[in-house]
């Protein structure tokens, strides 16, 4: 057999590893090296083939310890507290450790990424796309990603603080165009995308009771401005999204979400903020519903009333990341939601966190992190016409390594 070595990659381990094309049949001893040889080499690293395509395998190992109070969900901690609820709970979990592949080519990069969230730690899709370079200057990207809209925290809680929890871990489905300008000191970075963004928006169980289906894809639009500060570089971006929704195929809604956020360096500090505004998109903020003792849970607002009203939302945070130096860093912050009409019904009117961490790095790859996070939730009580709140605590210990 006439086999023709066009790629090869030296491991950690140092093991040398060789891709063959035997007679037009390409023979990928990748696959074979990274469970034949998982005991003994570390496979961080990339391959090049002879037509100057790389692949590039990375990922991440994650273990969160974290102990509740009053917040208890099954799985793991809610971001929400509850009433009448002193149960304190301990939970371990690895659902958010990586596994992903990049490849580039002379036009076209492509990204595929997985992780553990799925039911019993089942491996689930979050990205899937391929970009094709138009010009220096701009991208098409066609398949599954994140949506443009961005929901930002330095806490490293796994459902983050309430109003930017990302409400699913999966991408969705879209066609993006997406530019890079440099102006001398200044980036200017535009994306305008077709995406189906409305599962981010309602939940699944709003998508139930009011038969949600859609004809056409939402549209999102984001521009990002980088710029020097402190001799370091400065963000700040905007960014909308909408979709037309029906309700039972009759009823046309367009919920929509926009925010405006800034992300600032000085010297050792990092600062962040970030404000959203909403309608009918209660769901895009991410609040996890908590469970009591006796059985009775927390209710997140749907986007829209039976009677077909709009519930409109904002929420904001302002958070500070510190690097002491090279191994440890601090950082914390607070964040907020509030649903602001219609609530008569619902049970959540508003959410906050409260989050102060720690964080070493043990080794250039793994990152050790000590975290207290503090949950206040009000509630509208129909009983008595009145707001009434609930208090929560939580402790977390997360351990991350990258490859």
């Amino acid at each position: 057999m006439d086999c023709k070595i066009f790629g090869s990659i030296t491991t950690k381990g140092g093991v040398l590893v060789y891709i063959k094309n035997c007679n037009g049949f390409v023979v990928r001893l990748l696959s074979v090296m990274l469970f034949c040889l998982l005991p003994t080499a570390s496979f961080a690293g990339s391959v090049a083939s002879g037509d100057d395509t790389k692949i590039s395998l990375y990922g991440s190992i994650k273990q969160y310890f974290v102990w509740g109070n009053g917040n208890y969900q099954k799985d793991y901690p809610a971001n929400t507290a509850i009433r009448k609820s002193n149960l304190t709970t301990f939970n371990s979990y690895m659902g958010s450790t990586t596994l992903g592949f990049d490849i580039e080519s002379d036009k076209i990069s492509a990204n595929i990424e997985s992780d553990f969230e799925g039911d019993n730690n089942t491996l689930i899709l979050l990205k899937a796309y391929f970009a094709y370079k138009l010009s220096d200057t701009l991208n098409l990207l066609i398949g599954q990603d994140e949506p443009l809209g961005e929901l930002n925290t330095f806490s490293d809680n796994y459902y983050a603080m309430p109003g930017f929890d990302k409400t699913r871990p999966e991408g969705v489905s879209q066609v993006r165009l997406e530019g890079s300008f440099d102006l001398g000191s200044v980036s200017l970075l535009p994306a305008v995308a077709i995406e189906n963004i409305y599962p981010y928006m309602f939940r699944d169980e709003e998508q139930e009771e009011k038969n949600i289906s859609v004809k056409m894809p939402g549209v999102g639009a984001k521009l990002a401005l980088e710029f020097p500060f402190f001799q370091q570089k400065a963000k700040t971006y905007a960014f909308f999204e909408t979709q037309q929704v029906y309700f039972n195929n009759e009823d046309s809604h367009w919920p929509y979400i926009y925010g405006i956020g800034l992300q600032l360096p000085i010297k050792m500090v990092t600062l962040q903020s970030e404000f959203l505004y909403g309608k009918g998109s209660t769901h895009y903020v991410g609040l996890i519903e908590a469970v009591n003792k006796l059985g009775i849970e927390t209710e997140v607002p749907r986007g829209y009333t039976d009677n077909g009203d709009s519930r409109r939302l904002r929420a904001y945070n302002i958070e500070a990341n510190i690097a002491l130096n090279d191994n440890w860093g601090i950082y914390g912050g607070y964040d907020k939601v509030n649903f602001m009409n219609a609530l008569h019904n619902s049970n959540i009117q508003s959410a906050d966190g409260k989050f102060v961490g720690v964080s070493y790095n043990l080794t250039k790859s793994t990152t050790l992190k000590l975290e207290y996070d503090n949950f206040k939730t009000y509630f509208y009580c129909p009983f008595h016409d009145e707001l009434k709140k609930a208090t929560a605590n939580q402790i977390l210990l997360s351990a991350q390594y990258n490859f």
